[in-house]
């Protein structure tokens, strides 16, 4: 009975747990098939766990070094951006042209002086500084791809036609490469240098008229003295002899002639070694009948009518007297060698005042106009440079000396001419304003 019951609950209350007794897995084989497909997935999922942690830190670590990497880029950029900022805020402020050509002849870059040269004033700006054309300045063009500018290291003064005018440039040019080594253009350098030019041209002209100078002081000293007989026995012989004589015309041409000798004299030595000016009150219409007096003779000669238009109310300035004389006959004398023969003289002044009629506080304007050849317009900026001047005959002082006074009692000087018509000089003086004592 113990055998049976113990058969019985052996088959129906106690279960194996041993594979190979679970009739469910339909036998042997397939549960060991089953077990070593349990075992193959849990090594493959843990194989899989610990690649995927493994991807994962690598991912982590590639993310920090691509952020890191971001951060390096951003920074390079940051500087590589204030870099060509600052670079573009050097050119723009260069005082020099920087003009970039490529192999084809077309500006590329530009600053704002090179644009200037190239006719337009807003390239080269900092949201312009590439062009890609070519250059519209045909004498700026013609001088850029000339050999000469191509030497490195080789400046090349070249004048320059702009909308500013002519220009004095100095032109230097560098050939441009590539990474390759190939060439890809040509770096131009371009500095103005007219004001240099023109400084350059002052010391030496200032350096002639020291020596020239020198020499005239002396030379003006030597001649005054026999000069001043010539003029004393031609005045004497002059009133001795009868008058409408051929003699007495030969002295009073002799007694001229001394006198225009004797204004060249002056205006050397005014101009060579001027003089310390003394100021005080000075009748100008006084001065102006002393000089007309003074010139009457060769003004008769010449039939040349005066006419007085003195019309300033109060005619008196500040300034030094011998000077004024000088200056009013050097104009004078300057208006007659412009009138050979005949024509008319006008000598006028006015106040400087709002009120027609009434003295003014402010000025007094004087002008000397005449009737002769005129001076064409190529010459009016020069006719005050000493030793400038287009008659034979004179020495190119006279206008340069007025200038000088006209400076030293604090005026200004203008001029008006038209050719076969004739000039006006026209000098403005303060009344009650400080003068300048300077040489």
């Amino acid at each position: 009975m113990e055998s049976a019951a113990g058969q019985a609950k052996g088959s129906t209350g106690i279960q194996s747990t041993t594979p190979l007794e679970n009739p469910m897995l339909g036998g042997p084989a397939e549960a060991n098939l089953l077990l070593e497909a349990f075992q193959t997935f849990t090594k493959a999922s843990d194989s899989l766990e610990s690649a995927f942690q493994q991807l994962q830190a690598r991912a982590q670590r590639l993310s920090e070094e691509l952020e890191a990497r971001n951060r390096e880029l951003k920074k390079s950029l940051r500087e590589k951006a204030e870099a060509q900022k600052y670079l573009k805020t050097i050119l723009e402020r260069l005082p020099c042209g920087v003009l970039v050509l490529d192999t084809r002849g077309n500006a590329t870059l530009c600053n704002p002086v090179a644009g200037e040269l190239l006719g337009e004033p807003g390239v080269g700006t900092s949201r312009r500084f590439t062009v890609s054309r070519p250059l519209r300045n045909q004498s700026l063009r013609e001088h850029l791809t000339s050999s000469v500018a191509r030497v490195p290291g080789k400046e090349t003064e070249v004048p320059i036609e702009s909308g500013r005018g002519t220009s004095i440039c100095a032109l230097s040019g560098t050939p441009l490469t590539n990474a390759s080594g190939k060439a890809c253009g040509t770096l131009y350098i371009i500095r103005d240098i007219t004001e240099i030019k023109a400084l350059e041209e002052q010391s030496k002209r200032s350096e002639r008229l020291s020596a020239m100078g020198e020499m005239a002081v002396e030379l003006a000293h030597e001649i005054r003295n026999p000069l001043g007989g010539i003029e004393l026995f031609a005045s004497l012989l002059e009133r001795e002899l009868p008058p409408g004589s051929d003699t007495g015309r030969w002295a009073e041409n002799i007694l001229i002639g001394s006198r225009s000798l004797n204004n060249i004299v002056s205006n050397m030595l005014h101009f060579a070694n001027p003089l310390a000016p003394t100021f005080g009150q000075v009748d100008l219409h006084q001065v102006v009948r002393e000089i007309v007096g003074f010139m009457e003779p060769i003004m008769s000669q010449r039939e040349v009518q005066v006419l007085e238009r003195l019309d300033a109310c109060d005619p008196n300035i500040t300034g030094d007297r011998e000077l004024l004389k000088q200056m009013i006959l050097n104009l004078v004398h300057n208006a007659m060698q412009a009138m050979p023969s005949r024509g008319s003289l006008t000598v006028s002044s006015r106040d400087l005042s709002a009120t027609p009629g009434v003295a003014s506080s402010e000025g007094l304007e004087f002008s000397i106009q005449d009737t002769g050849l005129g001076i064409p317009p190529e010459n009016i900026d020069r006719i005050f440079d000493p030793f400038f001047t287009t008659n034979r005959n004179g020495t190119g002082l006279g206008l340069s000396v007025v200038h000088q006074i006209v400076d030293r009692h604090s005026g200004v000087i203008a001029v008006t001419s038209e050719v076969n018509r004739g000039t006006a000089f026209t000098i403005s003086f303060p009344r009650n304003r400080e003068v300048s004592n300077a040489a």
